[in-house]
Parts: structure tokens; C-alpha cells; sequence
């Protein structure tokens, strides 16, 4: 499931488990700056093999908006 795919990215990154983590949780409460924001978003463009344009980045406060991205990009990719 892609959710479980961000957690586990997201909690690599910040050495956490992915237990600790919630789609409401706030990017900046995890303390996850814009360029932590940009290391997990291109970790997870590799491993999704999706592009995710750059003005997506702005848009990121919690981490079900990274979901929420990478699903539309997924589903355009694969209609």
C-alpha cells in the first residue's frame, strides 16, 4: 500500500518507526524542513518510478499530502 511505502520512507529518514507516524502528523512536527521534505519525495520518485514536478514540493505540510501526490501522479501514470 503506497501509505506504508511513505511511512517507511519517512521513518528511514528520520530513524524512526513507522508506527510514529500519522497522515495528519505534520511535516514540520516531525522536524522534516523543505530540503528533508525534497530527500523523501525524490527517495520515493525512485522508488515509484514517477516524476514529481517541482512546484508539488510547495505543497507538503503534512504527510498525507505527500500521499495524496503520489497517488495522482501514480494514477496519471497508469490510467
Amino acid at each position: 500500500m503506497l501509505q506504508d511505502t511513505v511511512f517507511k520512507e519517512i521513518s528511514s529518514y528520520l530513524k524512526c518507526q513507522p508506527e510514529d507516524i500519522s497522515l495528519d502528523t505534520r511535516l514540520d512536527e516531525l522536524g522534516i524542513d523543505s530540503l528533508g521534505a525534497i530527500t523523501i519525495m525524490y527517495e520515493l520518485e525512485d522508488r515509484l518510478d514517477v516524476e514529481i514536478p517541482n512546484e508539488a514540493f510547495g505543497s507538503l505540510k503534512i504527510v498525507n499530502d505527500i500521499v495524496s501526490q503520489l497517488e495522482q501522479l501514480l494514477e496519471n501514470k497508469n490510467p
